[in-house]
């Protein structure tokens, strides 16, 4: 009877200032930051050709950055990736705009993720790492591959992809946060997002469409059931659960945060800004209580020039969301490149 008195007493005791363990048994998905990257497969145009197009593409100036591989990102402090994807013959293939703008870390959308599978299998104690996917279909006209219309059958596919490379417990759904509410946005409004200490290891997957793409993909799939990606909604919409709210002076910001929505805001938005050391944006990101911070310029990746960065204070990989400021916890993973040089 002693023996398990004093392992009651172990269990049970937590020293003064040591929250970590204790505070994250209430901590939710819905009250953290990360950093997220911005068209995260990027890599700047080869020199040549870049000259040459910012003489006829007025958007060509702001393709002046690349992106370290997905993994090597992820070693970083990186937590949230945004790729644009092709629908092509040979698959969903990941870049920018066809000829202009298409070196690519991962061409392939299925190499992209299988990276990050093999990065979380050696680190499995992270915090959900989330994608934000945006279908391109515009610049169509300017690729020697053909590429296909988007259809209910494409979405269908991109599911299974994510399916064949994610299994059941590596992937957080629309299922898993909906529960037995009658729609995504009443479980989330109500309960919340998951507990984080349930959901470390898993990754996440967002649909940043709107219009005709968005209700394609919620066809026969109300409030996303079945589905294997959240989408970008709007409040009192019932698969409303992630909002992309890119200008972090919105005043929207803080209350949607506090209602229980997931919103990802960017931090810069031009190579400009950056180049020339431009911090206000940043800062208001940072303090806007947006979950996901999207930036050019990630730990690891400074502007060159003026060593612009987008980083939490400390070089911490997450942080409790200003907004939750009440929140009393310090969350950590595996020490950063960043953490470990400090």
């Amino acid at each position: 009877m002693n023996r398990y008195l004093l392992v009651i007493l172990v269990l049970v005791w937590i020293p003064e200032g040591t929250c970590q363990l204790s505070c994250e048994e209430e901590l939710r998905l819905n009250h953290i930051q990360v950093i997220g990257t911005h068209n995260s497969y990027h890599l700047r145009p080869e020199e040549a050709l870049f000259r040459q197009v910012k003489l006829v593409y007025p958007d060509a100036k702001d393709w002046d950055y690349s992106h370290l591989p997905l993994d090597e990102q992820l070693d970083h402090g990186v937590r949230s990736f945004e790729l644009d994807l092709y629908h092509t013959p040979e698959g969903f293939r990941v870049f920018h705009v066809p000829q202009y703008d298409k070196e690519s870390t991962c061409p392939l959308f299925l190499d992209c993720l299988e990276s990050v599978r093999l990065w979380s299998e050696k680190n499995p104690t992270h915090v959900p790492i989330s994608f934000l996917l945006e279908i391109k279909e515009e610049e169509a006209q300017y690729s020697k591959t053909p590429i296909l219309d988007i259809d209910r059958a494409a979405f269908d596919k991109l599911d299974s992809d994510i399916e064949s490379v994610f299994g059941l417990q590596e992937l957080l759904t629309p299922d898993d946060v909906r529960g037995s509410y009658g729609t995504l946005e009443e479980a989330i409004l109500d309960e919340g997002w998951p507990l984080l200490k349930d959901i470390r290891g898993q990754v996440f997957f967002i649909l940043h469409e709107a219009d005709k793409n968005r209700e394609m993909y919620l066809d026969q799939h109300d409030s996303l059931k079945g589905r294997a990606m959240f989408i970008r909604s709007e409040p009192g919409r019932p698969e409303a659960a992630v909002l992309i709210m890119d200008d972090p002076e919105n005043p929207e910001i803080p209350e949607r945060v506090r209602e229980g929505y997931l919103v990802r805001t960017r931090a810069d938005t031009r190579p400009e800004q950056a180049s020339k050391g431009e911090t206000a944006r940043r800062d208001q990101a940072l303090q806007s209580g947006a979950h996901i911070i999207s930036t050019d310029f990630p730990p690891g990746e400074p502007h060159p020039e003026s060593n612009y960065v987008v980083r939490f204070p400390g070089g911490a990989t997450i942080r409790v969301s200003p907004v939750h400021s009440n929140i009393d916890c310090s969350i950590h993973e595996n020490a950063t490149k960043e953490e470990a040089e400090e």
